[in-house]
């Protein structure tokens, strides 16, 4: 009982606190779209919590629940200095044990689905994980059947959360808006296309090359032609988000995207040596296989690969410069509209980005654009 008034209970108090005040602040960021700190476009931040497994069944932020559970161990904590029950014990264990898989799962989702990190979340999992350690070792001296229950119990709390999220979570998720003036499309009949360059519906879509949902939505794109019957093509905006050539991004701290400036230039720069000479080069900067899965091109390898497609053929500077400009004026109008990241679709005076992991999501995000027209 001292122990626990002197070491483990102030300590899971003061970690139980942290998880909670920063799952508030997810909270109304998710629900109110406040500014965080570091949350800026193209942060890891914003593709973590403008995620579709930011939210539960496409509308509840998980935060919240996640507020709901660290107040409930609170409230066990902070009873169990006043009266050591074995009963509120188990009830702590339980919720331990809860909380402790549910961060490893929220973890592993940043890692293996978004492939972004988010501090403040990662923050709140930390803090999560180290009160359901402290309160392990604060119930150690439990003994009896009832310890394996309450461990059990928490254990099947995770696993339906986990299955609720998985069965609920849509295809897709997606910001949207909407300008009230003509956008900057590019002509898709001057511009590097995915389809027929008189198809019925040019979508302009956005993307960086060194952005892994980007090369997501890239292994899509022939697909989504196909399933319109030729009806929609997408004019390829190469459009960096490093804040070296990108006006509309925070300079200051990491730029996760550095080089992709020079990618992008290299890119158009092929395009008006030819756009078979393009292609080639627009598919091979999203094939790099590293240890951890993809990984974007070094502007080492590029540079070479770019001077061995263009076979001393001369890059157009002036053409590249004058069509970046419009891209990335076409970034900053949807950008101005609200919290927005890429890839990104733009089609007549709507924008959409949509977060898609499989060719149905990505279908159903064209469907809905369109129809907003």
């Amino acid at each position: 009982m001292n122990r626990y008034r002197c070491v483990y209970g102030p300590a899971m108090a003061l970690f139980g606190v942290i998880a909670l005040v920063l799952s508030v602040i997810l909270t109304i960021h998710s629900l109110s779209g406040m500014s965080l700190i570091g949350c800026v476009p193209g942060s890891s931040c914003a593709e973590v919590t403008g995620s579709r497994w930011s939210l539960l069944a496409g509308f509840l932020p998980v935060s919240s629940l996640a507020i709901g559970a660290y107040l409930a161990l609170l409230v066990c904590i902070l009873y169990l200095f006043f009266d050591f029950n074995a009963m509120v014990q188990k009830v702590l264990l339980a919720l331990s044990t809860a909380v402790f898989l549910c961060c490893l799962w929220f973890i592993w989702l940043q890692a293996v689905k978004v492939k972004a990190f988010c501090p403040y979340c990662m923050s709140a999992h930390v803090c999560g994980i180290l009160t359901a350690i402290l309160a392990f070792l604060s119930t150690r001296d439990l003994i009896g059947k009832g310890v394996g229950r309450a461990c059990g119990s928490g254990a099947l709390l995770a696993l339906a959360f986990i299955v609720i999220q998985l069965l609920s979570s849509p295809v897709y998720r997606a910001q949207a808006g909407r300008s009230d003036s003509a956008l900057p499309i590019p002509d898709a009949t001057i511009s590097p296309v995915v389809g027929l360059k008189d198809a019925e519906h040019a979508i302009a879509l956005l993307y960086d090359y060194r952005c892994s949902h980007c090369r997501t939505i890239h292994e899509f794109l022939d697909e989504a032609v196909v399933h319109f019957g030729g009806r929609v093509a997408f004019i390829l905006c190469p459009t960096p988000l490093s804040s070296a050539c990108n006006p509309y991004i925070p300079a200051g701290g990491e730029d996760r995207f550095a080089g992709s400036c020079e990618l992008t230039r290299l890119a158009l720069g092929l395009w008006k040596v030819g756009p078979e000479v393009f292609r080639v080069f627009d598919t091979w900067l999203f094939q790099a296989e590293g240890k951890d899965g993809w990984c974007p091109r070094s502007l080492e390898e590029a540079s070479e690969k770019a001077l061995e497609l263009a076979e001393g053929r001369p890059m157009d500077e002036a053409w590249v410069s004058t069509y970046l400009s419009r891209t990335l004026e076409l970034f900053g109008r949807t950008t101005a509209q609200g919290r927005s990241g890429i890839p990104r679709l733009v089609f007549g005076t709507s924008w959409i980005i949509p977060e898609a992991d499989t060719p149905e999501g990505f279908i159903r995000a064209i469907e809905t654009l369109l129809n907003s027209e």
